[in-house]
């Protein structure tokens, strides 16, 4: 394909009129159009900032096919999601086991190791989670400057494959939360008191590990909506969208400074947990009511 057909396919991909487009590059509309016409060609400026707008190099704008690159995953971004959802899940995951392995140290080394020193030990682990989302979430919005746009390249095959992955593995996660509550209520009930007192660390755990499911496996999803991470990369939200995002990230905040609260003043890490499903919850209601204004 020449430059010119290349310049009207992604155009036309990206639903934008000759006049849209000639007003993102500071240029004329006549200037587009005998871009697209072949009576011209653009300078290498304009040139670059095509391609960081439509996400594609340059050599395939100029002398390639366009429509044969974006079969193929040229950004890499199946392999940045993957890490995304990987490290995410990870990292959630293991502030929630921080505070269930808090809770069955206590029981365990009690009167052997001081409080707070296991008390540090668990800020310790959740400060390595915390570096390791923030690193994560600087590297992706990165990603997501650099790479604005992608085409869908996921076949309908692979995607009715990860659908089958993904109900397994929710209805996996469900059981697990289950099956601690299950062990929770059995541990109460066979008369040792240091066995019940650990049976809301075990429990964490278990949630633990579901959470990890959840996370990994629900961003997996997203990674095939394709769609909404272009929206999301060129910050296309409508107004009801940002307020939904404010007010969840509001919620999420308020519901880690009750946890901690609960935790470090009352001592009920063991509990306190439940306030970020709670969260969870309410931030499904505010998109609800929100995101749709």
């Amino acid at each position: 394909m020449s430059l010119s057909e290349n310049l009207q396919y992604l155009r036309k991909r990206e639903h934008l009129t000759q006049e849209q487009m000639a007003e993102r590059l500071e240029v004329s509309r006549q200037a587009v159009s005998k871009w697209e016409s072949g009576q011209s060609y653009p300078e290498m400026d304009k040139m670059l900032q095509m391609c960081e707008m439509f996400g594609c190099d340059l050599d395939t704008m100029i002398k390639g096919d366009v429509t044969i690159e974006e079969k193929a995953d040229s950004a890499g971004y199946d392999r940045q999601m993957n890490r995304v959802s990987l490290i995410t899940a990870t990292a959630v995951s293991m502030i929630i086991a921080a505070v269930g392995l808090l809770v069955i140290l206590e029981v365990v080394l009690k009167g052997v190791v001081h409080e707070d020193i296991l008390s540090i030990g668990m800020f310790a682990i959740i400060g390595v989670a915390v570096s390791m989302l923030i690193v994560t979430g600087i590297n992706h919005e990165g990603f997501k400057k650099r790479y604005s746009t992608i085409a869908d390249f996921y076949t309908e095959e692979e995607k009715y494959h990860f659908n089958r992955r993904f109900a397994v593995a929710i209805a996996t996660g469900v059981f697990l939360i289950l099956l601690g509550v299950c062990v929770n209520i059995a541990l109460e009930h066979v008369g040792n008191a240091r066995l019940e007192e650990m049976g809301g660390g075990i429990l964490l755990f278990f949630v633990a590990v579901s959470v990890w499911i959840f996370c990994f496996f629900g961003m997996q999803k997203e990674k095939y909506n394709l769609e909404e991470y272009n929206r999301e990369a060129k910050g296309e939200y409508s107004k009801g969208e940002k307020l939904s995002r404010k007010i969840s990230g509001v919620i999420m905040l308020l519901a880690t400074a009750l946890f901690l609260y609960m935790g470090l003043v009352h001592g009920q890490f063991a509990i306190a947990w439940i306030v970020f499903p709670i969260g969870g919850i309410l931030c499904a209601v505010a998109s609800v009511i929100w995101e749709d204004k």
